[in-house]
């Protein structure tokens, strides 16, 4: 299920494990927080072709994930662009399947803006520029764990 209000998603991943989404025209990265939401783990860069939707059911099982936080490019003004209106439909059909398959999990939408590059910059040495999507999704993983702790500080 799309969410679409900070608050909400953030009522619901509580002890939840969170799968990170970098979703791309050929590949995807995944990164994976802990229950607690203070460790995040780049995992594995998948596919994005006719086995995607099960490779995606396959971690949700297999990383007890609780809840997906998909990055979004928006441009400089937070409007969605061709790329996010692109990454918009492809959540939406992997909710579907999701829930096709009695799979409910709250779904939300991270803006992303420049977490490749940042990736790009990280593993430069080691990865030569190849395989940096799982680690963009840790990094944006890690913005938004770190901005939804401000507000919940802020609040309490």
């Amino acid at each position: 299920m799309i969410i679409r209000n900070i608050k909400e998603f953030i009522n619901i991943i509580n002890n939840k494990k969170i799968l990170s989404v970098d979703l791309g025209k050929k590949k995807v990265g995944l990164a994976i927080s802990n229950t607690k939401h203070t460790i995040t783990t780049p995992i594995k860069n998948i596919l994005r072709n006719k086995l995607f939707h099960e490779n995606i059911k396959k971690i949700i099982f297999e990383y007890n994930v609780g809840a997906i936080l998909v990055g979004l490019p928006l441009n400089n003004d937070k409007s969605l662009n061709k790329i996010s209106q692109f990454i918009v439909d492809i959540s939406k059909n992997m909710d579907l399947y999701l829930i096709e398959n009695k799979i409910n999990l709250p779904i939300f939408f991270w803006d992303e803006n420049f977490s490749s590059f940042e990736a790009e910059t990280l593993v430069r040495d080691f990865y030569k520029g190849k395989k940096i999507d799982k680690f963009a999704a840790k990094i944006f993983l890690d913005d938004f764990i770190r901005e939804y702790t401000l507000l919940d500080e802020k609040e309490n």
